[in-house]
């Protein structure tokens, strides 16, 4: 069954992880992290829509999310967030020396990234700010990912963007390995930004602590997310 148009992965992370390894060396596939602000997204977005049809995967990755989905029959195991699993990731990658692509993500945390695993070969190009509007611009990044393949491709560059340029990649049949459209979670794993800590993500209130950390940033945001989700969801509920 799905969710707001959006057929959603139910099983558990470690099942998804099983299903990741022998797709890292496969014909390129990404993953999508659908949360509130990508639903709200998806209401007008269509190449963002188009863009998640193809995702081999669509995790919940929103702990607030994951009880609205039992509201329509959808039951996922658990949510999954992005962040988590790329630290999982990461993990794995730096324990089995494989070569991960990033697509986003500025210098300074990418020199941390190295640092901090160097079991990891990593590939790094940032796209100037902007270029999802610039067919060239776009095609610069394709080739960069076409010719660094590696077992994981992390693109770091928000929500609709990077699962625009996913489908891109994917189109073009010339990537391997496994997308991960993850915003900004390296900023996590590089320690630039602080992550909430896990009794805070059990409470479900890591939104709040985000809030709190970034609240010029986020706190409008989260609310223009709030006042347009709601009457979406009445909408989904009555159809």
């Amino acid at each position: 069954m799905k969710a707001f148009d959006i057929d959603f992965y139910t099983g558990s992370k470690e099942e998804l992880l099983r299903q990741i390894f022998p797709a890292c060396q496969q014909p390129f596939s990404y993953i999508v992290t659908p949360n509130v602000n990508h639903i709200v997204q998806l209401e007008h977005d269509q190449t963002l829509t188009e863009a998640y049809a193809m995702a081999s995967h669509r995790i919940c990755d929103s702990r607030v999310l994951l009880p609205i989905l039992g509201l329509f029959g959808v039951k996922p195991v658990e949510a999954i967030p992005g962040s988590t699993l790329t630290a999982d990731l990461m993990e794995v990658a730096a324990e089995q020396q494989w070569t991960v692509t990033v697509v986003g993500c500025e210098a300074d945390n990418m020199a941390l990234l190295r640092e901090k695993y160097p079991g990891i070969t990593f590939h790094h190009t940032y796209p100037p700010m902007g270029f999802i509007k610039d067919e060239a611009a776009i095609g610069r990044c394709l080739d960069f990912v076409a010719a660094h393949p590696g077992q994981l491709v992390v693109l770091a560059l928000g929500c609709p963007t990077q699962e625009i340029i996913a489908a891109r990649i994917f189109e073009t049949a010339e990537a391997k390995g496994v997308g991960l459209c993850v915003g900004g979670s390296l900023n996590f794993l590089a320690g630039s930004v602080n992550r909430a800590p896990e009794w805070v993500q059990n409470l479900s209130l890591e939104w709040l602590h985000r809030i709190c950390a970034e609240p010029q940033r986020l706190l409008g945001r989260y609310a223009h997310d709030a006042r347009r989700f709601i009457p979406i969801l009445i909408r989904h509920l009555r159809t």
